[in-house]
């Protein structure tokens, strides 16, 4: 490389991995303060943080509000025939989201470098470094508990009079459309 990134000129001669974990963590650490002092970003400002009942909510329960709120809508809006399709857009929009935020929690919380690493500076790391900075991999994880799920539910009504039977495909166009 060798190059600066963005204003930035680490040394990439043959880095190693914790080289790049500390390079990428200052680089973050410095973004993340120099956009809180330019945009004056506040988490307490935003609508996720206000809980008007104090203790009703923890910080890890926020994020699942709106989630919650789209499932309990959408099963709602499927019993009124009128509304019905919408209420599946809406059901799925809430479970959707809640399988995101799921997956971030579980990618957010792996750790990466142990506390206690020594860095090529010669200082150790004085926490836990977590994340994995993986898209395809958030996708993957996402399609494969997805599919899952699914398998539990179809294994759990198969013998019941709510058996789940896939449409069989009839013209060329719906193999198309599903493929």
């Amino acid at each position: 490389f060798g190059s600066s990134i963005i204003g930035f000129a680490p040394p990439f001669v043959c880095p190693s991995c914790l080289e790049i974990f500390a390079w990428i963590s200052d680089t973050m650490t410095e973004a993340h303060h120099a956009q809180d002092a330019h945009f004056a970003l506040d988490p307490q400002h935003s609508f996720m943080m206000w809980n008007p009942a104090g203790a009703l909510l923890s910080d890890a329960g926020k994020p699942f509000i709106i989630p919650l709120a789209g499932l309990l809508f959408g099963v709602v809006m499927m019993q009124v025939p009128k509304v019905a399709t919408t209420g599946k857009l809406v059901l799925y929009f809430g479970a959707q989201s809640f399988m995101n935020i799921y997956m971030g929690w579980v990618m957010r919380t792996s750790v990466t470098v142990p506390k206690g690493a020594e860095l090529p500076n010669g200082k150790e790391l004085e926490v836990d470094l977590t994340g994995c900075p993986a898209g395809f991999a958030l996708t993957a994880m996402q399609q494969v508990i997805s599919f899952v799920v699914f398998c539990i539910f179809f294994a759990s009504v198969y013998f019941t009079p709510y058996r789940y039977t896939p449409k069989k495909l009839e013209t060329w166009f719906e193999v198309f459309s599903v493929v």
